[in-house]
């Protein structure tokens, strides 16, 4: 059962990003953009729903999460940006 949570999730996180990827012709799609980062997010938001936390405290998680990684993406952007080419 707990299966079928993370492959709903990940196949929704991997949706939104298919539909926002940039749409340049002749662009190659960054695979670990495309499946590494939704298959984390959908860990995340997994281990959360297994935990049995209620939603309130998911969505702060969530929120809280978000911060963080925009300091970090702030902090080190250049080395992320290098990583994931």
């Amino acid at each position: 059962m707990y299966a079928w949570v993370f492959l709903i999730y990940f196949g929704i996180f991997v949706l939104i990003f298919w539909l926002n990827r940039s749409k340049e012709e002749g662009k190659r799609i960054n695979y670990k953009k495309m499946f590494i980062i939704p298959a984390i997010l959908a860990f995340f938001v997994f281990l959360l729903s297994v935990v049995k936390i209620f939603i309130i405290y998911k969505i702060l998680l969530i929120i809280i999460a978000l911060i963080v990684f925009i300091l970090t993406y702030w902090q080190w952007g250049d080395r992320i940006r290098k990583f994931f080419r």
